[in-house]
């Protein structure tokens, strides 16, 4: 069974534009400034392997606020905790471009990582909101292309940057992007998840529900599989 809330073509598209920006903010995180890591390390008189951190911190980020952001958003709905995550990445974009040392850069980026794991997160949530049986299917489709994408484009659009401008013309540019989606999500974007769906209990229920998973062993086996592909 498919169902699509949207009456025409154009407006799926465009939310599926969103969504998809959304999803593209991990990738385009951890690999826009790759290209300039040598410029990063001799500014900020820093090793490789020290610069090489922050990419970690940014990966850790990432990974512990989609678990702190997805159930806060069952409990409380998708707008708002998406809205402070991306005024959260703005700021810590625009920080990280002012950075003056390499442990404060890896700190804003840590923090950086936390906020953009909401768009990461959240556009999948307001997905199965929207969408149901083949329609979500498509949606998350597109949604994964996007994610395979953005790794290849990111470095040469980063390059592209560094070739007229210094680093942290980088984490502008990131920053800019946060404030593009910060106003197509609060203008373009409704609450997608009422109150009547929400989890009841709070954040700390739906924590629990979402440990419980890990006794579904269907479950369990997909989410190896995607770990160890993204591993790789």
């Amino acid at each position: 069974m498919s169902v699509s809330p949207f009456k025409s073509t154009g407006a799926r598209l465009f939310m599926a534009a969103i969504l998809g920006f959304l999803a593209a903010m991990g990738p385009l995180c951890t690999d826009l400034y790759l290209p300039a890591l040598p410029n990063m390390a001799a500014e900020l008189s820093s090793s490789a392997s020290q610069m090489q951190l922050s990419i970690t911190a940014c990966l850790l980020g990432l990974s512990l606020g989609q678990i702190v952001l997805g159930p806060l958003s069952d409990a409380r709905g998708r707008r708002l905790p998406l809205l402070f995550s991306l005024g959260v990445f703005i700021a810590a974009s625009f920080l990280c471009s002012r950075a003056s040392s390499v442990g404060e850069l890896v700190a804003l980026r840590f923090l950086q990582g936390l906020a953009g794991s909401g768009g990461v997160v959240l556009s999948r949530a307001i997905a199965c909101d929207l969408f149901r049986g083949t329609e979500l299917t498509k949606f998350f489709s597109l949604l994964m292309l996007i994610n395979g994408v953005a790794p290849i484009f990111g470095p040469v659009i980063g390059g592209q940057i560094m070739n007229f401008f210094e680093w942290s013309a980088i984490f502008l540019f990131l920053s800019l992007c946060g404030a593009a989606q910060f106003s197509l999500v609060f203008f373009g974007c409704r609450e997608t998840l009422p109150r009547e769906k929400r989890v009841q209990g709070g954040m700390l229920q739906s924590i629990r529900a979402m440990f419980r998973l890990f006794g579904n062993r269907v479950f369990l086996a997909y989410m190896l599989i995607q770990g160890f592909v993204m591993a790789g």
